[in-house]
This record gives C-alpha cells, sequence and structure tokens, in this order.
C-alpha cells in the first residue's frame, strides 16, 4: 500500500508529501543477507542497524525512456516503475530531448495575497512535480544534474526522505547558493542543521550544475560539481542522548514546489511569488539523477 503524509508544521502552509510503498512481496532471507551488524557497536548510543536487508536500484535515468508512473496508479511492484508521481498532476512534468522539465504550475484561483505583520505570503500556490524513488536507499551516492528556475518563491529539491531526511534546496532570486539541510526522526526543526553553500561556475539558473549526497554511516557529503562543501560526521550529532544522524532506509525525492505559503517561508524562499507577473508554469531542468547504492549495506537488484 502507498501513504501520503503531509509533513507541514502550524506555522508552515507549504506542504511536502512523501508516498511510502511496499514492494509486492515482502522480503525474504537469502544467503545475500548478513547477519545483524550495529554502527557503532552495541555499546554506542543509538547504534545504526547495518543488516544487509534492504533491496536497492542502482541506476542512471537520462530520461529518454523513463517510467513515471501516477500515485493513484502505482501497482505496489518497485520494479515497474523508475518514478512515482505523488502530485496528483500530470501536467507537472514534461519529458523532451532528454531532459525532465519539472514544472509549477499557476494556481487556479487568484493567489490570494496577505500581507501579514510578519510578512507577505499566498493563500493559494502553484501546484508542482513531485517525484520518488520506487525503492529505498540505505546508504550510497545520490546525485541530479539540473538547471533551476530563478524566480522568487520557487524552490527545486533533490532529497532522500523517510522518516529522516537529507536535502539539497535551492532557492529563486538566489542564484549563487544551494543549501543543505537535514532532519532525524521526523523533528522539523527549521533554521537548526542547514548549510548554504556558493556555487562554483554559476549561477544556477542559466547552467546546469550537478549536486550530489555521499551518505555513508559515519557521515553525509555534500558536493556540488564534485567539490566537497560539507561534511556531517554521524559523532558531532550526539544530542539529548543519542546520535541525531539520518539512517533510516530512504526514498529519493526530486520536484519544484511552490514556497509561498507561510510568512516564514516565503521569507526563506525569496517570495512570495507573484503570479500575476509570471507565465502559467515556472521550470526547472533536469538532465540527469543517478542511485549508486551501497553493496555492503543493500541488497542490490
Amino acid at each position: 500500500m502507498y501513504v501520503i503524509t503531509d509533513n507541514s508544521d502550524e506555522d508552515d502552509n507549504s506542504k511536502k508529501i512523501m508516498i511510502v510503498m511496499e514492494e509486492a512481496s515482502p522480503t525474504k532471507s537469502t544467503s545475500t543477507q548478513s547477519s545483524t551488524a550495529l554502527y557503532p557497536p552495541e555499546n554506542g548510543q543509538h547504534p545504526i542497524n547495518l543488516s544487509k536487508n534492504n533491496k536497492c536500484r542502482s541506476f542512471t535515468d537520462e530520461f529518454k525512456s523513463s517510467r513515471i508512473v501516477e500515485y493513484y496508479e502505482y501497482n505496489r511492484d518497485p520494479k515497474s516503475a523508475d518514478w512515482i508521481n505523488t502530485s496528483g498532476n500530470r501536467n507537472s512534468y514534461t519529458l523532451a530531448n532528454g531532459q525532465l522539465l519539472a514544472h509549477l504550475i499557476k494556481p487556479t484561483k487568484d493567489q490570494g495575497r496577505v500581507n501579514d505583520p510578519a510578512g507577505p505570503y499566498n493563500k493559494n500556490l502553484g501546484q508542482g512535480l513531485t517525484l520518488n524513488s520506487t525503492y529505498k536507499l540505505h546508504f550510497g551516492i545520490t546525485e541530479i544534474k539540473m538547471k533551476v528556475n530563478g524566480v522568487g518563491g520557487v524552490v527545486t529539491a533533490f532529497i532522500v526522505n523517510n522518516g529522516d531526511e537529507i536535502d539539497w534546496e535551492m532557492v529563486g532570486k538566489d542564484v549563487n547558493h544551494g543549501q543543505s539541510n537535514f532532519f532525524w526522526n521526523g523533528l522539523l526543526l527549521y533554521g537548526v542543521n542547514g548549510g548554504v553553500h556558493s556555487v562554483p561556475n554559476g549561477p544556477i539558473d542559466t547552467k546546469f550544475h550537478t549536486y550530489t549526497f555521499d551518505w555513508q554511516p559515519d557521515r553525509i557529503t555534500w558536493k556540488i560539481d564534485g567539490q566537497v562543501v560539507r561534511t556531517l560526521w554521524r559523532k558531532d550529532t550526539y544530542k539529548d542522548g543519542v546520535y541525531q544522524f539520518p539512517s533510516n532506509p530512504s526514498y529519493v525525492q526530486l520536484g519544484i514546489w511552490d514556497g509561498s505559503g507561510a510568512p516564514g517561508t516565503a521569507k526563506w524562499a525569496n517570495g512570495p511569488i507573484d503570479w500575476t507577473k509570471q507565465p502559467d508554469k515556472l521550470t526547472t531542468i533536469i538532465e540527469s539523477v543517478s542511485i549508486k547504492c551501497d553493496p555492503k549495506y543493500n541488497i542490490i537488484v
């Protein structure tokens, strides 16, 4: 089955949609699975289960023959598709000339601009593409090559997500930076774990750049065009008796969303978007996505 969860909080009307998929049949014990292994050893706080029981598919999608299925048509078999479109709108993307055009579609109603004392925002938001991988990743390398939309208020995201979350997000108007972030155990601590990084040979809205996560049991490394811009060590995330380090097997997710739905979010995204001055859709262009499952921790399918 699939479950759609709304990860917004009361201070943020924007929504991040995650789709959770069951495989067509339960995982069976095979000779390729290892016995339970923990990192660090059992006397460590909040050890990571490194048992090799997560099925993962390594592939590179250059969007020439992509298999994208709508969430309401997904048959629960991860082998049947590459991506699931959770936006609910078939028009939220276009495949053309070996590229994925990720669209943010203009609201069908007036944007409903509110001039709140905390900052302006829109009541009605554009509808953007969100694609989820059908298999989960439990440590490995993921990367995306894209040219993002530069309109203030538009957010382009590339993340791994399943309770824990690791992010690349690019916000419109700030065309010389990318933003890294991470969340642990569903705790949405905004403005706590993020980083802002200069993009070499920018800007990000007129040139293609490659954004990478290298996710390992002891660290996460964020890269732009092959250059390391941030490393998070698990040993540095110890707080309140546990290591608050992303470690759940997670889906790879990419998309574009309207950051205009609350004063704080709109300010962060350099919005809100003034849809009265924009075309019917705003687009981020994606050339490729790569998922490389680490065979030490995944059953490669």
